[in-house]
């Protein structure tokens, strides 16, 4: 599933059930829940091991949010002990509603809201691109160069054997 799909079914929430859904797509051998799902899985957690969350700003601004594990410990993050309820969507998708989550009387824009807020809170992923430029910015940095330093190397210098390019 693309990401524009992605952003898109986590904002099809007006109704109210839709509001405690947890969409998890299968990707690869993990399960992801991106945005207001992520958010969810947060909030309300299931099990005692936290989850890390990923945060990446788009080129076009937007901050994506999610959480993922293994396919194959989805027990452990989601027990089936009641207080959720299961349904397949698809083959790459579950829907877990969270049977015990209480978002009391917000509507969608406020839960949207908080949403908003929490991914604005979370520390961001950064990239490959970033990291190479601030690598070239340190590299740039001009270098404090001791006048103790200079002379020594002056001194240093073999200079009756180089030739008069060499040490110029």
């Amino acid at each position: 599933m693309k990401l524009e799909e992605i952003i898109k079914l986590e904002n099809l929430r007006q109704e109210k059930s839709q509001q405690s859904t947890v969409h998890l797509l299968k990707e690869g051998s993990f399960y992801h829940a991106h945005d207001w799902s992520a958010w969810l899985m947060v909030k309300f957690p299931m099990c005692e091991k936290p989850l890390n969350v990923t945060a990446k700003r788009l080129k076009d601004g937007y901050i994506e949010a999610f959480v993922g594990f293994p396919c194959s410990s989805i027990e452990k993050y989601i027990p089936n002990d009641g207080s959720v309820e299961f349904k397949p969507a698809s083959d790459t998708m579950i829907d877990v509603v969270l049977l015990n989550a209480d978002l009391g009387e917000a509507t969608e824009e406020d839960i949207r809201r908080q949403v908003d807020e929490w991914k604005e809170s979370l520390p961001l992923q950064e990239g490959k691109k970033q990291r190479r430029e601030d690598r070239e910015v340190a590299e740039a940095a001009p270098r404090i160069v001791r006048f103790s330093d200079v002379i020594a190397r002056i001194v240093a210098m073999p200079l009756e054997d180089m030739s008069p390019r060499e040490a110029w």
